[in-house]
């Protein structure tokens, strides 16, 4: 028999996969020199910071990366 996983497990699996998502958008972004951070705590901007003029160049390079998945 297959033990269900808890509600709290589920939780804390989603918060690291969450945060694995963050720090690889943030890493991809420095890797190509764009202006970004992650922003700490409860942010009410958000879990990015990413500067206006770089946003578009951030949506591209995440599109190429899920293309060359």
């Amino acid at each position: 028999m297959v033990k269900k996983i808890s509600a709290a497990r589920k939780a804390a699996e989603s918060t690291i996969k969450h945060e694995d998502l963050v720090d690889a958008i943030e890493n991809l972004g420095k890797k190509n020199g764009l202006d970004i951070e992650a922003t700490e705590g409860n942010d009410e901007r958000g879990d990015i910071r990413v500067n206006k003029k770089d946003l578009s160049k951030l949506i591209h390079l995440i599109d190429l990366k899920l293309q060359n998945k």
